[in-house]
């Protein structure tokens, strides 16, 4: 089925004087650029947008090639021809018009939408096989563009009919430049940060008992809960079994904060405590066996054992607070003690 749709450009554009000349083109024009249906089939053999010679002012070549490039390879093939309003016989123009489109759409022979912009006096559109209401297209468009804008108003109308590459995007060859510079800010952020995010291995320790255990035994929060109990549990039993008293001569202070510690630490693993707390039960046991350990030293009369290890950064920053998981290059991941300042340190580095 052929639908077809005519519009005429209104002439209200012309100047007063000649606003109400016949707008047909006379005989002597029509000798001078005559093209005939035959020359736009033949025009439409080498691309689907066809400019008279005569009409580049119109559609200059490079605006002609970009259409081209746009209607080029769609499902429904869409034809366009720019031809002088010569090209309509003597008579009313909207027949004239009519006329010419069909006697194309009959030398091509092909389903299809076919556009031809008369010069700057009418625009025609056929959809011929082809389910679009053409002339509501035509319409709606016209009435945004002037007749010395075609390539607005093709534009407008391929636009309407979903056809890719709108001249008002943005061009093809800015996406590869836009990606490229995504690509080079994305690394100059991206570097640093990958640089000194913490490894899977790296951060504050996680939860460990003071007796060995395998790996894969502390996977899971539960699983280091129940490390966490079992841990403080010997802790108790080792209180049993010292050889010190609560009231003996200058241990008293020391087997009091142990007994204290085991009391604080069980308050916390009897409950449901997160990773943060085990943290602090495993330093509350280590502080109560330190406690212990220097109470057995002082019935023993050897030297006092350190409360933890230096700094493993530096020995001049003193004591270690607190142990960090750290992966050296080409080593395994492990647990060191640093003071303070590198645990601050660390910490800022991870975010």
């Amino acid at each position: 089925m052929r639908l077809l749709a005519g519009l005429l450009l209104l002439t209200c554009w012309a100047l007063p004087q000649v606003a109400s000349a016949d707008p047909s083109p006379t005989p002597t024009e029509m000798e001078q650029g005559t093209v005939t249906p035959l020359d736009v089939v033949e025009g439409w053999k080498s691309s689907p947008v066809y400019v008279e010679p005569s009409q580049r002012s119109l559609v200059p070549e490079q605006e002609a090639a970009r259409l081209a490039e746009r209607v080029s390879g769609q499902n429904e093939a869409i034809r366009i021809a720019v031809v002088p309003a010569a090209a309509l016989r003597l008579g009313a123009q909207e027949g004239a018009a009519r006329a010419f489109v069909d006697e194309v759409v009959d030398q091509q022979k092909a389903d299809g939408i076919y556009l031809i912009v008369f010069g700057g006096a009418i625009t025609w559109g056929s959809a011929v096989g082809v389910d679009t209401s053409i002339a509501e297209i035509l319409t709606d468009e016209l009435e945004k563009h002037s007749r010395s804008d075609p390539v607005g108003l093709l534009d407008g109308v391929l636009d309407e009919l979903d056809v890719p590459g709108s001249s008002s995007g943005t061009p093809g060859w800015l996406w590869p430049l836009a990606i490229v510079l995504i690509v080079l800010v994305g690394l100059g952020f991206g570097l640093p940060w990958w640089k000194r995010r913490p490894g899977k291995h790296e951060g504050p320790a996680l939860y460990r008992p003071s007796y060995d255990v395998l790996p894969d035994e502390a996977d899971t929060l539960e699983e280091r809960q129940k490390l966490a109990r079992e841990d403080v549990t010997r802790f108790g039993e080792e209180l049993d079994t010292a050889d010190v008293r609560l009231d003996g001569v200058n241990t008293a202070g020391d087997v009091q904060a142990a007994l204290d510690a085991y009391t604080e630490a069980c308050g916390v693993v009897d409950g449901q405590p997160d990773d943060a707390r085990l943290r602090e039960v495993r330093a509350t046991v280590e502080y109560g066996r330190w406690r212990l350990a220097t109470a057995q030293a002082l019935v023993a009369g050897t030297p006092v054992p350190p409360r933890r290890a230096a700094c493993f950064f530096d020995e001049a920053h003193g004591t270690s607070v607190t142990d960090w998981m750290c992966t050296p290059v080409g080593g395994r991941a492990r647990e060191i003690p640093v003071c303070t300042s590198c645990q601050a340190r660390l910490s800022g580095a991870a975010r």
